[in-house]
């Protein structure tokens, strides 16, 4: 008996927490840009990934969000990628992530809407 209702306990507690994950999940919402490749200055191809996250009631607005990425050396034998992000002035408030994934470089940030969000990548290849 106490087995039972130790388990229907921990069945329960389980539940409640997925029910809070899943209402959480509803909090922001995930919009990825196409990816973006540039060409290292020594002729590697690169692919940046733009994940811009945003409240829910900004979404009908994520079609406006436009990106671009542009490569050059860094002074140390590598790569720099800059990456604008340019957020639409009806958009509150946004957090992007630029990541690289087979050089496993990420850069992070945020802005208000009617800006541009400037992030840096410096790739360990030319």
């Amino acid at each position: 008996m106490k087995k039972r209702l130790v388990v229907g306990a921990l069945a329960a507690g389980v539940m409640f927490v997925a029910g809070q994950a899943t209402a959480f999940a509803n909090v922001t919402w995930c919009v990825s840009d196409p990816p973006i490749e540039v060409v290292s200055p020594g002729g590697n191809y690169l692919t940046v990934n733009n994940l811009v996250y945003l409240s829910p009631r900004y979404v009908r607005f994520s079609r406006q969000i436009t990106d671009d990425a542009s490569a050059a050396p860094d002074g140390h034998g590598g790569t720099l990628v800059t990456v604008h992000v340019r957020i639409p002035a009806r958009i509150a408030q946004a957090q992007v992530v630029s990541s690289e994934y087979r050089y496993q470089v990420i850069s992070e940030g945020a802005a208000q809407g009617g800006m541009v969000i400037t992030l840096y990548l410096d790739m360990p290849i030319s």
